[in-house]
């Protein structure tokens, strides 16, 4: 792993019009022993990559600004634009709107090849599947979207193939939402575009003049969906836009700053929506309970402390009763509490209760008071206990 420094310079790197880098939520960028390297593992262009002997390298040139790496980064660390979340959700709803509830999402190199052959204001155009990521699929079926389809045509081959897995797997865990919160929205992937956005054979003979038709519509499809959709989704699902705070200061708690990713409060939003869900426990990437082990913990308390959304958090009572308590809808499954956790109390179950996430359940982990307290000789009282010896002194 580079140093923090070389960390932090690689990251901005990143910065452009199509992503936006907010380094203090990055897990690793909170603490140096995370493990996350998500993005690396999912970029669909090599634009970032990871190994042992280097660790992790950064080619902005390379980059697509295909959004992957943002919809798998836990903590929203990078952003997608060009569009953003919003835009591309109001996009969605416009198509919808004009199709009668069918929405059919495809990649720019597909439409590209089937240009004169479909309906532009009938398809959501992304530069990659990837793109795509579990609060829009929810969004959509909370405006009840009658189906979805992400067509994958061109994957097979396609160098940035690897956006593919992450829509499978955006898909999936979506999937398992729809069904727990019994949404009828039927959503897919497909080989190939869907026969309502093709246009009749009679009117697939175009020229020059009529492509350039289809795609002002497309543009103008764009621009009715940022002024028409718009007020529906930030009235219904209460998406604001807040610009990250430039620092990163330790608070009065003695934790850094907690981020709760916009995806998710727009994703709980959206399930709430949709009702109440069957009382049963869900496996999803989204969300994972926190298990602390009392026997192995020894209270220091860091996984509150470097917890980058405030899933973990401290609490301490008159009759000194202290601990963490745990809440797992805030939980991003970043892991980096149980990378971090010095005696390794600490373990993730991707399992939580569905019912727990709409009515933000915290769990309480009561802690036992640590041998040698915080304070400026903390550190002698522990060499000692290590060293199994009295004579060792401060200097």
């Amino acid at each position: 792993m580079p140093s923090i420094n070389r960390f932090l310079g690689l990251l901005e790197q990143l910065q452009s019009a199509d992503i936006s880098v907010n380094q203090q939520r990055c897990a690793v960028v909170r603490h140096r022993n995370a493990g996350c390297m998500r993005c690396a593992e999912a970029c669909t262009s090599g634009c970032i990559s990871y190994d042992d002997d280097e660790g992790i390298r950064i080619a902005p040139e390379r980059c697509i600004g295909c959004g992957t790496c943002a919809t798998v980064c836990p903590t929203c660390a990078l952003e997608a634009h060009n569009p953003t979340d919003k835009e591309l959700l109001a996009e969605c709803l416009n198509v919808a709107q004009a199709t009668g509830g069918r929405v059919t999402i495809a990649c720019e190199r597909l439409l590209q090849q089937a240009s004169g052959l479909y309906d532009p204001g009938k398809v959501v155009s992304v530069t990659c599947l990837g793109r795509v990521e579990e609060a829009l699929l929810v969004s959509m079926a909370a405006f009840e979207v009658e189906s979805v389809v992400l067509v994958d045509a061109l994957c097979d081959g396609c160098e940035h193939d690897s956006g593919r897995v992450t829509a499978e797997w955006v898909a999936e865990n979506a999937q398992v939402l729809l069904d727990v919160w019994h949404s009828p929205m039927e959503l897919k992937l497909a080989a190939k575009l869907p026969r309502a956005v093709k246009l009749d054979r009679a009117d697939a003979g175009y020229d020059v003049g009529r492509r350039e038709f289809f795609t002002n519509v497309k543009e103008e499809t764009k621009a009715a969906a940022q002024t028409t959709a718009e007020f529906a989704v930030k009235d219904a699902l209460g998406v604001e836009e807040v610009a990250p705070p430039r620092y990163v200061k330790v608070g009065a708690d003695g934790t850094l700053p907690h981020h709760v990713p916009g995806r998710r409060g727009q994703l709980l939003r959206a399930l709430k929506m949709l009702g109440e869900p069957d009382d049963e426990m869900i496996g999803t990437r989204l969300w994972g309970h926190v298990i602390i082990d009392a026997d192995v913990c020894n209270s220091c308390q860091m996984c509150a402390t470097f917890c980058p959304t405030g899933a973990l958090r401290k609490f301490s009572e008159l009759d000194g009763t202290f601990g963490v308590g745990h809440a797992p809808s805030k939980c991003v499954k970043c892991r980096v509490c149980e990378d971090i956790c010095p005696p390794g109390a600490i373990s993730i179950s991707d399992e939580v209760f569905a019912v727990d996430l709409l009515r933000g359940v915290v769990e309480r982990y009561e802690m036992r008071p640590r041998k040698n307290q915080q304070g400026p000789h903390q550190i002698l009282h522990s060499m000692r206990d290590m060293l199994k010896c009295d004579q060792v002194y401060e200097g």
